[in-house]
């Protein structure tokens, strides 16, 4: 059965995001088209995952799509930042984002061992844990200088989201990318217990 062509369109947003993003690295002269890529490739970031979750029109491929935008989005607008202002990163920011890329990494390899996929959960923790550093490295830029406290805080809490996706991995029976939350994970067992229950109980 073929595909609705709707179903297409967070693809197509996630994937013009990526333009927006690689946009970065020229602009960092110019604050104000940068800011201007930034707040569009930050947009479209969040209106695909809305489009796709109202609709249902999550896909396999969607879920890969964003997170490699993701990844590109943020790896120009850090790099763009860093050529342009010269940021010097405290050493516990770079303790902090090697965890973190850890904990990440090790997400992931867990997810292809037990479920036979390269892929993450996006949790409401973990898409949450990353506005305030959306917010930030444009607030750096206008202030010409890397605010390093308020990012390693920023960071420990992206960590503390991903610690907790290991934990919705570790429980999980089916492979789900948008389980919203462990707590919502047990709600979810928990319901199709009782329902099982009754189910023997009609039987008998």
């Amino acid at each position: 059965m073929k595909m609705p062509a709707k179903r297409h369109i967070p693809n197509i947003l996630s994937l013009t995001r990526i333009p927006f993003s690689v946009a970065l690295l020229f602009l960092g002269k110019y604050p104000y088209a940068f800011l201007c890529a930034y707040a569009v490739a930050g947009v479209l970031d969040v209106l695909d995952g809305r489009l796709a979750r109202r609709f249902h029109w999550e896909t396999e491929l969607g879920a890969k799509i964003d997170s490699v935008g993701d990844t590109v989005f943020l790896v120009c607008a850090i790099s763009a930042a860093i050529r342009t202002l010269d940021f010097r990163f405290e050493a516990y920011i770079f303790v902090a984002l090697a965890v973190l890329s850890a904990v990440r990494i090790g997400n992931m390899v867990f997810t292809k061992v037990k479920f036979g996929r390269f892929a993450y959960i996006h949790s409401k923790f973990v898409r949450c844990s990353t506005i305030p550093i959306f917010f930030l490295l444009p607030l750096c830029i206008m202030r010409g200088e890397l605010l390093n406290f308020p990012l390693l805080i920023m960071v420990i809490i992206v960590i503390l989201a991903c610690l907790e996706e290991t934990w919705i991995l570790t429980v999980m029976d089916e492979y789900d990318v948008n389980m919203k939350s462990i707590y919502h994970m047990k709600k979810l067992k928990k319901q199709a217990a009782i329902e099982i229950e009754e189910r023997e109980e009609v039987s008998v």
